[in-house]
């Protein structure tokens, strides 16, 4: 018995969520489903399988198809993280969208686990179709889903067609589906195409089309887990595919990320929806993320120069939750909304201010920390030119960043904020969220807690 217990050890986290999946399906069975149970299995789930993750030593190889390691453990707490929220929070009348929650956070736990590119394939798309079909069945008020969901569903397609194609290239060149590249041409090939997957998830330029139109169709709460831990899935699928190739795209990577943040800082300059700027945001972030990638690999892809990239996406796990989580709080849709909230509900303006100042990266919050992590490390990797694009899509993000405050405490105007009752939860993740984002800033020792994950 104890013999068998030890061998499924590393599966637990796995285990936990497919029981997790089967109880929740359970409920569904029943005429009248119990809302409360539903949501009471989805978390009794995830914490199991956080428990599982953690008290795992990151031992390396766990079979043909498994591995753990450092960057295993850290990104796992993202992914659960980032969906906490949405899973505490989530308003549903039955038990679908749980399911389809839990289903994603099982293909990204073996993400994080898998050894092989097989195995990554299949997890990639194991987390991949349970989203498409949340943004079709929880649209923002007023929002027509099925079309974005239909532009998800084809760029995900189009995603996968390119690892596929990566894929079989790879294993021409090698003769099997091991990470490990021989440097040919045709592997160098293979790595780049499954690059390209990992950037569309991720939503990089210039296979961005699909980011704004899913974010801004999706409900409020479920932008926040698409921009967090779905966006973190596509940064550790980019990291292992850097980290185990000979590819040229590597090289590519830091423009990429620059590109980005300048595509996504003058986009967002004339929009006039805020869940749409919001999108938008994530974009330019992505970009950070895409940079720091590149950055990581060039000083050598070991698990202790990965901090500033943990850090940033653990820390925008708060922000963009955060703020995405306002917007279904306040009900506030554009820049008019936002006019004399700091005089009508002065706590919430607080609340919004510092996510706002923390996505800008305005010291001393703990996006400005996260950002110059990043920021340093590509200065230490001899990434100039694209670190000062960078910069100048810092500071043309600015301009609405900036604007959001100044909206809410120097526009004359009133508010149309309308906050509905029994929003106790969301109020509470805004609440948090705030805080961690104002806080962490001032306290930088606390890296030495991230970094203690990554050992």
């Amino acid at each position: 018995m104890t013999a068998l217990l030890l061998r499924i050890a590393p599966l637990g986290s796995g285990i936990s969520l497919f029981g997790g999946v089967l109880g929740v399906a359970c409920v569904g069975l029943f005429k009248k489903i119990n809302v409360g149970l539903v949501r009471v299995l989805g978390l009794l789930s995830l914490a199991l399988a956080a428990v599982f993750v953690f008290a795992h030593p990151a031992t390396g190889s766990i079979s043909t198809l498994l591995q753990a390691d450092a960057i295993t453990k850290a990104w796992c707490a993202v992914f659960y993280v980032g969906a906490l929220p949405f899973l505490i929070a989530g308003t549903w009348e039955d038990e679908v969208a749980v399911l389809l929650l839990l289903g994603s956070l099982l293909g990204m736990t073996f993400l994080a686990f898998s050894a092989n590119l097989l195995m990554l394939f299949i997890s990639l798309e194991l987390l991949s179709l349970p989203v498409y079909l949340l943004v079709a069945l929880t649209p923002a008020k007023g929002k027509p889903s099925w079309e974005a969901a239909i532009k998800y569903f084809f760029a995900g397609s189009l995603s996968a067609a390119f690892f596929l194609l990566g894929l079989a290239c790879h294993y021409s060149a090698t003769g099997g589906f091991l990470f490990a590249g021989n440097g040919s041409f045709l592997d160098q090939v293979a790595f780049s195409l499954m690059a390209i997957a990992a950037l569309f998830k991720i939503g990089a330029v210039p296979w961005h089309f699909w980011l704004p139109d899913v974010y801004e169709a999706s409900e409020p709460m479920l932008s926040g887990f698409l921009s967090t831990s779905v966006k973190a899935a596509g940064v550790f699928l980019l990291m292992r595919l850097g980290q185990y190739s000979q590819g040229s795209f590597i090289s590519l990577l830091p423009a990429i990320g620059a590109l980005t943040m300048l595509v996504a800082a003058f986009a967002a300059l004339n929009q006039t929806r805020l869940q749409r700027l919001l999108a938008y945001s994530s974009l330019g972030h992505a970009g950070v993320l895409v940079l720091g990638v590149g950055a990581w690999l060039l000083l050598g892809a070991n698990e202790k120069n990965a901090l500033p990239i943990f850090f940033y996406l653990f820390s925008y796990v708060f922000m963009s939750n955060g703020a995405f989580f306002f917007l279904e709080l306040t009900g506030v849709s554009e820049w008019k909304d936002l006019r004399g909230l700091g005089k009508t509900r002065p706590v919430l303006a607080f609340c919004f201010a510092a996510l706002a100042l923390s996505l800008a990266g305005i010291p001393p919050t703990a996006g400005f920390l996260a950002k110059f992590l990043i920021f340093w490390q590509a200065f230490k990797a001899g990434l100039y030119v694209p670190l000062i694009a960078a910069s100048f899509a810092t500071l043309a993000a600015l301009v609405y960043y900036l604007r959001i405050v100044r909206e809410m405490y120097l526009e004359e105007g009133v508010s149309t904020s309308k906050i509905a009752a029994g929003t106790g939860a969301v109020s509470l993740i805004v609440s948090l969220s705030a805080a961690y984002s104002a806080i962490v800033g001032f306290l930088p020792w606390i890296l030495s807690a991230f970094q203690r994950v990554l050992g």
